[in-house]
């Protein structure tokens, strides 16, 4: 009777997975599908979000700032915010372009993962409704050296200024940032097959520690 339980918990578990790039052939979009079958086989449910092919709308509009007089969730941001709300792991997926992500991941946090949350919330850490307590993981792509990122200064300043600033900022439960670096057209099969069994065992490791939270709430209650 006791295993019935935990089962059940599981099988809620969802995972939200947000791709951020132009093209369906990338090793992004490899990297999406090798993480939502991992956690699938893991008995979870993956929610993928392409945000280039739904053609998502990255241009916060003035009546969207928070804090603005009468300010309510556009269509198609009510339906990302639906999804947010029913995740119980936020996972983002995108090319490092000139130092950052895509404009169009900028564009989903501002409108998505920041709607009506202003600055002294930010500053208070009160916690982003449908964020807060939540685990963040990013995987990124880079076709430069890990080490000649980190050198510059660049690995350090993105998790800064994205994963901390998110984890922090929004109340989430914890940050994990996965780089994969020399992502390059002419990469051999074994290491792409090699970065990919990465994806798979960091799903698998995410997997087990949102079944191990949701034991512990089902033991507290």
């Amino acid at each position: 009777m006791n295993t019935a339980v935990p089962e059940l918990q599981t099988a809620r578990a969802t995972h939200l997975v947000i791709g951020a790039n132009p093209s369906s052939t990338s090793f992004d979009s490899a990297i999406v599908d090798a993480y939502s079958v991992a956690v699938r086989e893991c008995g979870h449910q993956a929610v993928v979000r392409d945000l280039y092919a739904l053609g998502f709308d990255p241009v916060l509009k003035d009546d969207e700032r928070p804090g603005h007089a009468g300010w309510a969730p556009r269509a198609d941001v009510a339906e990302e915010l639906g999804h947010v709300r029913d995740a119980d792991v936020i996972v983002l997926v995108y090319p490092i372009w000139y130092g950052l992500p895509p404009a169009i991941l900028k564009g989903y946090i501002d409108r998505v993962l920041g709607a009506n949350y202003s600055f002294r919330a930010v500053h208070d850490r009160r916690g982003q409704p449908g964020l807060a307590g939540k685990p963040l993981l990013s995987f990124s792509t880079s076709g430069l050296p890990l080490d000649w990122l980190s050198e510059r200064g660049q690995v350090l300043s993105l998790r800064e200024i994205l994963d901390v600033y998110l984890w922090r900022g929004f109340g989430m439960k914890q940050s994990e940032h996965v780089m994969i670096e020399s992502v390059v057209p002419n990469m051999s099969t074994a290491y792409a097959t090699a970065q990919l069994d990465r994806v798979r065992h960091t799903a698998a490791r995410t997997c087990a520690m949102v079944d191990d939270s949701l034991l512990v709430e089902v033991d507290e209650s």
